[in-house]
């Protein structure tokens, strides 16, 4: 069986505190957007996997076998699973690549074997694989809040067009966190951009939208500023880094505007994709 693993861009993140754990709480608008992983499973008599172009992942963190894992740990079973991964979401790139191919499994697993698992049992499952899974579950947009586990859905009320950007580097999640000094740190207001998001209201959207973790990448990837000042230049209405980075997102209701990026950057960095949020 084929099926797409949809990736997720924030329009807002906010990074609230540090918890004992080490783990941080947050606060985020999360949306689904149509750029996605193609993954090929079906049962088999062993375990396989592939990804297709090769990328070397390394066992301890491929999400999808960890994602059969988890399932089976949680609901024993003995079948075993031939994955075939087309990879087209870029890593370190704030995308959730990694996390919605794990969340695509999921799901997949609870077809095949009917198990009608609520939706607690799903986000429970997806937060033993990596804190972004829960919301790929469900591929809505949401408000996202402890460490990726409460998931308040709300609807987006105009399409929207936007340009997907990587510098040459990724970054990495957890440098991304490391030593984040929040009193330092951009705290977007969440609600609000929900709001906007839900009534339509570009301008309060682009007023509000922020990443508290955009000044600790530029930190360590200087060209995520300078690529969003390059998209604002072509004449985005916006532009802003995802979660952790180092994707850049421009947007703009001017389909020519974003054709016309993306035919001058292709080539000159690692990613140049046009997408939409996810209807």
């Amino acid at each position: 069986m084929k099926i797409k693993a949809y990736a997720k861009i924030n329009l807002g993140l906010d990074v609230l505190s540090k918890r004992e754990d080490g783990y941080h709480e947050l606060l985020m608008v999360m949306l689904p957007i149509e750029l996605y992983d193609l993954i090929d499973i079906e049962p088999s008599t062993h375990a396989f996997f592939r990804c297709i172009p090769p990328y070397r992942i390394l066992p301890e963190k491929n999400t999808l076998l960890k994602a059969v894992e988890v399932c089976r740990e949680a609901r024993p079973f003995s079948e075993q699973f031939r994955i075939h991964l087309h990879k087209t979401i870029p890593s370190q790139a704030g995308l959730g690549g990694g996390s919605s191919d794990a969340a695509a499994v999921i799901n997949y697993l609870n077809d095949y074997f009917k198990w009608n698992l609520s939706i607690q049992e799903k986000i429970e499952l997806g937060l033993k694989v990596g804190a972004d899974v829960p919301f790929c579950l469900f591929n809505k947009p949401a408000i996202v809040s402890g460490i990726g586990e409460k998931l308040s859905f709300f609807t987006v009320k105009n399409p929207m067009s936007l340009i997907l950007v990587q510098p040459h580097k990724g970054v990495s999640t957890k440098l991304a966190f490391k030593d984040l000094q929040l009193d330092k740190c951009d705290h977007p207001d969440i609600l609000k951009i929900a709001r906007a998001l839900e009534t339509g209201n570009e301008l309060q959207l682009y007023e509000h939208m922020g990443n508290a973790l955009e000044k600790r990448a530029v930190e360590m990837v200087p060209e995520i500023d300078m690529i969003k000042k390059e998209l604002l230049d072509y004449g985005c209405d916006h532009s802003m880094m995802t979660g952790s980075g180092s994707v850049v997102m421009g947007f703009s209701q001017d389909e020519a505007i974003l054709q016309r990026i993306a035919k001058d950057l292709k080539g000159h960095y690692r990613f140049v994709k046009i997408t939409k949020v996810l209807d």
